[in-house]
């Protein structure tokens, strides 16, 4: 690793050069953090909520709010300067199908209505049974103050600030608040992360002030912990952007071991920013990939100071940069347009995927107008679109569902004429982006079988147990090394089990016991069921050949449910294509290829353009940087693969023991001339 070049005016401090420079400015950083004014955020007692009728009076029936959170922003504003706290009761609905039209809210003193819902929530008994109440109630699309009684059986706390600390933890937010906990904050801070019914706005302007009064300390912290790693691992990088006054911004890392993975597995990459840290409001942004087992691997994080353009730009290129300039094959995201946009400008030649997760969420969001007029007919024809197996049937399956459900109307609309209009313009829009999510425009990119950054093997599961939303940006940096390195050891375990293990085969075919030598076990265990569901489940009709190219109609039934795809063969090429584009998105061969295979040409082996190198185990290893060589796979020296493992986690332990005293090191240093000398003896 090398320097940090701290600007006098903003921009971005860089491993560049010598470890003298990152310490000078690490200087110059803690003087200025020690300069920060924090006058401004000495005050922490912000408006909690200005809406509804009246804000700043006192409750009265008949009050009009536009939604019950508006009744219960003022309510709580009212009861913050009469110092005293409130929760919501209960709610109740006309009928099950309807929504809430009756909500009641209470002192914070107020006795729970059963004993065992008190226990369910995990309430102390220390409630008071106060009768103070309010009660709001739905009608013609207004919520109205229909009961108040405002008469209290204990005394009011002192001062507006310190009734906000009486409202209570949800049971949701008590989960965040015990990790929150154990991860040493204590608890009127967790408490002010995890509570606070305020305005998105307010909510945002606050995490803003207290980033520019603490996000300087962090980063230190950060820092500091940055120069250790950087002794140990001569490849670590990390990359800081500042503001015009030096503050910190957002901050990018990735060590030697993660851009060494990236060499091995650029050919797809899933970029996540739905992980933060509450307490700074600060996006986590990690960038992960797939291992030659299908398990996620980490290619660097940043710690983000918003989520615009600009900062996904800077973000990108030093990603770029501190990769040696190689993009990704592919990218998934979300529909983020700040994202979108950075992509365009930084990876151009990259495939950009939509995260199918997050586009599940927004049919539901943009849909509803359409469902609820067309159902279930719309549906049918929407997931034919969506669903197609070829770029001409999607294109066809889309003019039948204009053609079908989109109106033309003429005059003053009604409401639900404008949403159906709505929902259009987004369906509209989404056509234009179909490149980024349709399956059918996708088959000819490699995708690793991934169509959603929300997959088992992600960014949730890397870091579960180790970090949540409310730990210190300082003890996620350290927590995320455990997490890493608990990874890691995993996939070192995968790769022993795949070299020591024998796969249990499911019939005695050639096909399958070639796919075990050369594939991990993982993967072949996913071979496996596409071999299992050809031998079992799948048969052809109508043979058709021209022009040397055979074409079979395959047809894969389970459970009377026939899904049919179309394989072509040029078997004197040994080229074959299909369809439903698994090898060419997943890496591995589809059920309707290895039918063709093993029923019309009887092959023993799969041919090797059809084994994809990221999937086996001398991928991961031809460029280690633990500095082994390439295995000799000479007849009369060969080295097997679990030999050259065992070397190199031997060297690792040698490796790890060594740097950690002066004696052993001298010791070590010795003992590797002696050996290297008796290498060169040897030839």
């Amino acid at each position: 690793m090398g320097s940090l070049l701290f600007p006098p005016s903003g921009g971005t401090l860089d491993s560049l050069s010598s470890p003298n420079q990152t310490e000078v400015a690490l200087a110059v950083s803690e003087d200025f953090e020690r300069r920060q004014t924090v006058d401004e955020i000495e005050n922490e007692d912000m408006p909690v909520n200005d809406v509804g009728n009246g804000s700043g009076g006192r409750p009265c029936v008949g009050m009009q709010f536009a939604t019950d959170d508006d009744a219960f922003g003022f309510y709580k504003d009212y009861a913050e300067r009469m110092g005293f706290g409130i929760r919501k009761e209960s709610a109740k609905r006309s009928r099950p199908d309807e929504p809430i039209s009756r909500r009641y809210l209470v002192c914070y003193k107020a006795a729970y209505r059963r004993k065992a819902e008190r226990a369910k929530k995990g309430i102390y008994e220390s409630e008071d049974g106060c009768p103070a109440r309010m009660a709001i109630h739905l009608k013609d699309g207004v919520w109205i103050i229909k009961q108040f009684f405002d008469e209290h059986n204990h005394e009011m706390v002192s001062s507006p600030k310190k009734s906000r600390k009486l409202r209570k933890l949800s049971t949701h937010n008590k989960q965040h608040a015990l990790p929150c906990a154990r991860e040493s904050m204590d608890q009127n801070s967790s408490a002010r992360c995890v509570l606070s019914n305020i305005t998105p706005q307010q909510y945002r302007e606050r995490s803003r002030r207290k980033r520019e009064s603490n996000i300087s300390r962090e980063c230190i912290t950060v820092m500091q912990r940055f120069l250790d790693t950087a002794a140990l691992d001569d490849r670590f990088y990390h990359s800081i952007e500042l503001d015009e006054d030096g503050v910190c911004r957002s901050v990018f890392w990735a060590d030697g071991r993660a851009r060494t993975m990236y060499e091995n597995f650029s050919d797809v990459v899933v970029f996540d920013v739905s992980y933060k840290t509450r307490q700074f409001c600060l996006p986590f942004a990690p960038f992960t990939g797939v291992n030659h087992h299908g398990q996620s691997v980490l290619f660097g994080c940043a710690f983000l100071a918003d989520e615009q353009e600009e900062t996904f730009v800077w973000l990108f290129e030093r990603w770029l940069f501190c990769m040696g300039g190689k993009a990704p094959g592919a990218i998934i995201t979300d529909q983020d347009p700040t994202i979108i946009n950075a992509i365009q400008r930084v990876f151009p030649n990259t495939r950009h995927r939509f995260c199918i997760w997050h586009m599940s969420l927004h049919e539901d969001e943009h849909l509803r107008p359409l469902r609820s007029s067309y159902n279930p007919d719309f549906d049918e024809h929407y997931y034919r679109w969506v669903k197609s197996k070829t770029i001409e049937e999607a294109e066809a399956a889309w003019v039948t569902l204009k053609d079908k459900y989109k109106r033309e109307y003429e005059g003053p609309l009604t409401d639900k004429q404008c949403n159906e209009m709505k929902s259009w313009r987004w369906l509209e829009s989404m056509y234009e982006k179909k490149y980024n999510w349709i399956d059918a425009y996708l088959k000819d990119t490699f995708f690793a079988g991934l169509r959603s950054s929300q997959w088992n093997e992600g960014i949730n599961s890397f870091f579960d147990g180790y970090v949540n939303s409310l730990t210190p940006v300082h003890q996620f940096v350290e927590q995320y090394w455990k997490a890493v390195q608990c990874r890691r050891d995993l996939e070192e375990n995968e790769d022993l089990w795949t070299m020591r293990s024998k796969p249990n085969f499911q019939g005695l075919h050639p096909l399958e016991f070639h796919a075990a030598k050369v594939y991990t076990r993982k993967i072949f265990t996913n071979f496996q069921l596409e071999f299992k569901e050809a031998s079992f489940h799948c048969s052809h009709d109508g043979v058709n050949v021209s022009d040397g190219v055979t074409t079979y109609d395959v047809s894969y039934e389970v459970d009377d449910k026939v899904d049919t795809h179309t394989v072509q063969c040029e078997p004197a090429k040994y080229q074959f294509r299909c369809t439903c584009g698994k090898f060419e998105t997943a890496g591995i061969l589809c059920k309707h290829i290895l039918y063709i295979m093993k029923q019309c040409y009887r092959w023993k082996s799969i041919p090797e353009h059809y084994i994809l190198a990221r999937w086996t185990l001398a991928h991961k290893h031809r460029s280690d940087n633990t500095g082994s060589a390439p295995i000799n796979t000479s007849k009369e020296i060969e080295v097997t693969p679990l030999e050259a493992w065992n070397l190199r986690k031997a060297l690792n332990e040698v490796y790890e023991k060594a740097i950690k005293h002066r004696a052993l090191y001298n010791a070590t240093a010795v003992a590797l001339q002696d050996l290297v000398k008796q290498l060169d003896s040897i030839g």
